[in-house]
């Protein structure tokens, strides 16, 4: 068990931050829990009265735990302050926003609770320490996305935009529960319904977007040019995430690994239980790119099975030229196929003070920006790891 309290799960981000006094952009370390980064970004911007585009940062922190982040506020004042589980601490000035490449690694302290016996996690602790965990995208990457309902992304590029714009609006994902569950399969019952979607409309955005359909019925692409570009640019990492995660299960399905499945929301994650030296030495090496129109392929092994993946969905890489959606595009990025966690070491570990009779272990690490704490933890409480052995496979 992870996240049994916000102290459980500690992440603070390490940066490069090119501080020029006199910057235009003001810089903030931001403490906080309960809260996710972008829903709090949206709440200091109606505290300050501006837009949220004046805030910017490199990358989304998880709520259930304690994170520390940088972000920048295009603004003269001092915003220092304490709110409700958050705090902004001044931190200098810089002459560009916060982006994600300014981000070096994260540094982790997790717990992990509720375990019969530390020993047990002996042999997969020491394998994490050397072979590392693959770099699969897991499960937060993909909270906007509902089976039923599809990608959105997908929809876009096969140009099926009343599909794209129902994902959108209908899509019924983890932890949405109550009446705007309720709600949204009601939506998708009625739609094209214009008038009772309508009805049903909740916001400035949603009424729009009806009122547009309600007087042009196959004016799908207009409404589709209302959605906020941050919102359309996460909606399309999701699905290069997807496309990279069936990547990886195509290189370590032909490579042959012995592996172990754990089940995942958008499909399996795999992870080897032995690795000899020739498949850690490729596969720590490999670099896999997201998926765009311009991509670069600097390791042979991943382009045919990203190929493969295309053909599955009959796709093309010429289909991510979204012409008629210009405002966002898919960019391109290469992520390494397997990571080793810096730094790893084991802090403590004994009995545990919330579940009497079990016991406890304490982690600390860094790991690549992008990399998932929760994949290491997977690895390691993977069932039947046997001890570390040299293989040559």
């Amino acid at each position: 068990m992870i996240k049994a309290k916000p102290g459980d799960f500690v992440v603070e981000e390490r940066t490069d931050l090119p501080l020029e006094p006199g910057g235009r952009y003001a810089v903030y370390r931001l403490h906080k829990s309960g809260w996710n980064t972008s829903d709090l970004v949206g709440h200091l911007a109606r505290r300050f009265g501006f837009p949220p585009g004046r805030i910017a940062y490199g990358g989304k922190k998880d709520k259930h735990g304690l994170t520390s982040q940088f972000i920048t506020i295009e603004d003269a004042a001092d915003r220092s302050f304490e709110g409700k589980d958050f705090r902004l601490e001044a931190a200098g000035r810089m002459n560009r926003p916060m982006g994600p490449d300014l981000i070096r690694a994260n540094d982790f302290t997790l717990t992990l609770r509720d375990l019969a016996g530390v020993a047990s996690l002996e042999p997969a602790v020491e394998r994490v320490r050397t072979e590392g965990f693959p770099n699969w995208f897991d499960d937060q990457r993909f909270r906007s996305y509902d089976p039923e309902r599809g990608f959105f992304a997908e929809k876009i590029l096969r140009r099926h935009w009343n599909g794209a714009l129902q994902v959108y609006l209908t899509s019924v994902t983890p932890g949405l529960a109550g009446r705007e569950r309720t709600r949204r399969l009601e939506l998708f019952r009625v739609w094209r319904d214009w008038k009772a979607c309508r009805s049903m409309a909740e916001g400035p955005f949603e009424r729009e977007v009806f009122d547009i359909l309600r007087k042009e019925l196959a004016a799908f692409g207009e409404a589709l040019h209302r959605i906020p570009e941050e919102e359309t640019a996460m909606q399309y990492a999701v699905f290069q995430a997807h496309l990279w995660n069936e990547t990886l299960r195509k290189i370590f399905r032909s490579r042959g690994l012995p592996v172990v499945e754990i089940a995942g929301r958008e499909g399996p994650y795999l992870f080897w239980r032995e690795l000899g030296k020739a498949d850690r030495a490729a596969l720590h090496a490999l670099r896999i790119p997201t998926a765009a129109a311009k991509m670069e392929f600097p390791d042979p092994e991943a382009e045919a099975p990203f190929a493969a993946v295309l053909a599955d969905k009959g796709l093309a890489r010429s289909d991510f030229r979204t012409r008629e959606l210009r405002r966002v595009r898919f960019q391109s990025f290469l992520r390494t196929a397997a990571v080793v966690p810096e730094g790893f070491t084991v802090l403590e570990s004994g009995a545990d003070e919330l579940h009497p009779g079990r016991e406890k272990i304490i982690f600390r690490f860094s790991l690549p920006r992008g990399s998932y704490a929760t994949m290491l933890i997977k690895m390691i409480t993977l069932p039947g790891i046997p001890p570390r052995r040299e293989t040559a496979g």
